[in-house]
């Protein structure tokens, strides 16, 4: 098994943010019109709230084992034979959702690039980069986001530069029309966009701060958290003021139609421009998920199982296959919403569980 080197605080910040961000920015707003209108930023600040909850669920289990990384420590909690059903979970969860993000990107580069394209030519290349970032060790992947880490600010301002012209934001009121009911369900949508500050189940004891504190890595992880929700509510709020919720509901991603249309002498095609700049976010976002799958499925064994190259490539193989079965968006979507739901079982309710029963069995040791 590949030791890991240590990553420092800012390279966890970067790596988390980096993860949170995705295709959501680009549509968020629009799968958000239905449930909670022009409300959207609310929800998704309700959601922040509830990631927030998430991460110290995951920061208090941590703590319990500060040397070994969770894949590693889950099987001292429910035991071996459960510990490997878990670890296998995880691996299939984060193969799922490197497979599902990398096919809903390449739908999006289908709709607006290449519409003449079979899906069957993106799909290799956005694999095939994925699966070798993925091979990396940890602090070598960090580094990697490192190198593009402006890009996400770059686009941020190419979002409110074009989004400041023509906007209303008479589309903002009134606020909570129908009461917070619409909101809370769309803090539930909204909750997949922060999905990412899961890594530090995995990347927990490799971090080193120059204080050794764990307050410290946890105030790290929450202003990463924080970014992605200032980027988030940004994006939703120039959305919501320029379209009117009927606009939203007929425009799949808001944010590019909005590049897209907005033109200037010194630059052609911002929207081209801005989809070549989110190639490399939502890569960093799906070989995270790869590396992680392989991570879950080596530490089936505590001496480890199989290399890493291995697991990626099996995974990354196996999740293009099942990439070439998206044929209709209408399949995407129900496998979307169901990976959502199977977010929340995993990042927030099995740490939660493992939590419970870690205390427990702590509190029954002490008495012993």
């Amino acid at each position: 098994m590949m030791r890991e080197e240590s990553i420092t605080g800012r390279q966890l910040f970067i790596l988390i943010f980096m993860t949170q961000l995705g295709v959501e920015v680009m549509s968020l707003s629009h799968a958000e019109a239905d449930v909670a209108g022009h409300d959207t930023w609310l929800a998704v600040v309700l959601s922040w709230l509830c990631a927030q909850v998430g991460i110290m669920l995951i920061w208090w289990l941590g703590c319990r084992y500060p040397s070994r990384n969770y894949f590693a420590y889950v099987s001292k909690i429910v035991g071996r034979p459960v510990g490997a059903l878990v670890n296998i979970m995880y691996g299939c969860y984060y193969a799922l959702s490197g497979c599902l993000l990398i096919t809903n990107y390449s739908d999006v580069l289908n709709r607006w690039l290449f519409a003449y394209t079979p899906r069957w030519v993106i799909l290799p290349m956005l694999f095939i980069a994925c699966g070798y970032a993925a091979t990396l060790s940890l602090k070598k992947i960090s580094f990697l986001a490192q190198t593009y880490m402006a890009l996400p600010l770059i686009g941020l301002m190419l979002i409110v530069f074009c989004g400041v012209y023509g906007f209303d934001v008479k589309n903002l009121l009134p606020v909570l029309p129908s009461g917070w009911n619409p909101v809370m369900k769309g803090a539930y949508a909204a909750f997949s966009a922060y999905v990412g500050y899961d890594l530090l189940l995995y990347a927990f004891p490799y971090v080193k701060t120059k204080t050794k504190s764990r307050k410290k890595l946890l105030l790290i992880v929450s202003l990463a958290n924080f970014s992605s929700m200032l980027y988030y509510v940004i994006s939703c709020l120039i959305c919501s003021t320029m379209f009117s919720l009927n606009q939203l509901r007929l425009i799949p991603e808001p944010i590019v139609f909005i590049l897209k249309y907005y033109h200037i002498e010194v630059l052609q095609s911002i929207d081209i421009l801005f989809l070549i700049f989110f190639v490399f976010i939502v890569s960093d976002t799906a070989y995270i998920y790869f590396f992680l799958s392989a991570k879950a499925f080596q530490h089936l064994r505590s001496q480890g199982m199989g290399k890493q190259q291995v697991w990626v490539w099996s995974t990354v193989f196996l999740a293009f296959i099942g990439a070439l079965f998206f044929q209709k968006r209408a399949s995407l979507r129900q496998f979307s919403e169901m990976q959502d739901k199977l977010s929340l079982i995993m990042v927030v309710a099995l740490p939660a569980i493992m939590l419970i029963i870690s205390g427990i069995r702590s509190v029954g040791r002490s008495k012993a």
